[in-house]
């Protein structure tokens, strides 16, 4: 790990004790000396977040996190949103895509209204 990556990381944990110590939540002095700590180790030893495993263990907790969240936003999506949807379509005899075989028809190609512009510089 990067020594300015670890530094940063240890005063955003400083910033977050320091915080919590104005606001006088839990036990303020606690917090005072955590923000104090963990301002010095950036600041002069920031390798030592390494050392004693906290980076490692905050990065493994936050994939955890990550694959929860991740987990449960695809989970709403699908059972909260598509789902019903697709009911819904069925109960109302949607066919959105056309996906259905017509026997009568000769051809399944959709004339267009108008003809696409220039190609270059789409973007």
């Amino acid at each position: 790990m990067k020594e300015k990556d670890l530094r940063i990381f240890g005063l955003i944990w400083a910033l977050i004790f320091a915080f919590f110590f104005l606001k006088k939540i839990f036990f303020p002095l606690l917090f005072l000396l955590l923000s104090v700590g963990f301002l010095i180790i950036s600041l002069l030893r920031p390798q030592l977040f390494v050392q004693i495993g906290f980076y490692q263990n905050w990065v493994k907790f936050g994939n955890i996190l990550g694959r929860v969240n991740g987990f449960l936003i695809s989970a709403i999506l699908f059972y909260g949103i598509f789902t019903p949807t697709a009911f819904a379509l069925k109960l109302l005899k949607k066919d959105l895509l056309k996906k259905k075989p017509n026997p009568a028809a000769t051809s399944y190609f959709i004339d267009r209204d108008s003809q696409p512009g220039d190609m270059r510089n789409q973007f």
